[in-house]
């Protein structure tokens, strides 16, 4: 009867694991549609792009979440300015872990269209499958899906620079989150000390993680130019203003701003593992053993 009864523990975890890992489960079909050629590669100030910011808000208010949008003007080209949109939920007002992820792309500038598979939409899917995953904590969370990333962190600095600071205790910020290859690292870049129950679900966990604290020790992982990663992503609007933030990235990507970073690159076994320890690992950050984070 044990035997019986482990083995259907384990069949059950394998069987929950292949249907999230699925075509059928619901962050692949954000990120299809979210990568789709209706949506134009989401440029910040389009049409599309707002679409997008739309289907955010859309399922952020299907999983119970109320949803503010939270416009602002940006510089576009030399004479030009474009508007932007950032979706907010839930924007708690103490001890606040905000969870972002930019959801604009690159837009369609020749025949093709860039889709950002990877970048955002991986980030972007998986704000939509903590936020049904961590309902019960949504006091403690905002969900921030940011605009204009790509012409300069803009939604991100508008949202912090219109923010109580006192009000964040902190930023975690996720970015390009496919591993495409089997040796890929998922870092977790912070200058923050981890409390222990949280850097365990890291260290035990069946990816390869690494925390990072510096630039240098990110890149000498990676080949090619030397990237500074304090500065790559919507952390920086945080990290500017002495707001502490963990940045959560592959920083490994063969098709980046390239008409290639389709869905079918997106390696789904591995993300969907990407996505369980994302769940795991904030649990445990906004659980009592970790007393607020552990960090400030």
């Amino acid at each position: 009867m044990k035997i019986n009864f482990y083995l259907m523990v384990v069949l059950g975890l394998f069987a929950s694991h292949l249907a999230l890992a699925s075509p059928s489960a619901q962050w692949h079909k954000d990120l299809i549609y979210l990568s789709s050629e209706a949506l134009a590669g989401r440029k910040a100030g389009s049409d599309t792009g707002a679409l997008a910011g739309d289907y955010v808000q859309t399922r952020l208010q299907q999983l119970g979440y109320q949803t503010q949008l939270q416009p602002f003007a940006f510089k576009q080209g030399f004479f030009q300015q474009g508007q932007g949109r950032n979706i907010i939920s839930n924007d708690c007002l103490r001890d606040c872990l905000v969870i972002s992820a930019h959801y604009d792309h690159l837009g369609k500038p020749g025949r093709h269209h860039y889709p950002g598979a990877n970048d955002n939409a991986s980030g972007v899917a998986a704000i939509l499958y903590l936020a049904e995953q961590l309902l019960p904590q949504r006091e403690r969370i905002t969900f921030a899906a940011f605009d204009a990333e790509e012409n300069g962190l803009h939604g991100a600095k508008h949202f912090v620079d219109n923010k109580d600071h006192e009000a964040i205790r902190l930023n975690i910020n996720l970015d390009m989150l496919n591993l495409p290859r089997a040796n890929s690292r998922l870092f977790f870049y912070t200058r923050e000390d981890l409390c222990p129950m949280a850097k365990a679900q890291l260290d035990n966990s069946s990816l390869k993680t690494q925390m990072a604290r510096s630039n240098r020790s990110i890149n000498r992982r990676l080949d090619g130019e030397r990237i500074d990663w304090l500065r790559a992503s919507d952390h920086w609007a945080f990290a500017r203003k002495k707001l502490p933030f963990i940045f959560v990235t592959s920083a490994d990507d063969p098709h980046y701003h390239q008409s290639s970073d389709t869905p079918e690159q997106i390696q789904s076994e591995r993300y969907a593992q990407t996505l369980q320890l994302l769940t795991h690992f904030i649990e445990e950050l906004l659980g009592p053993g970790c007393d607020g984070f552990h960090v400030r």
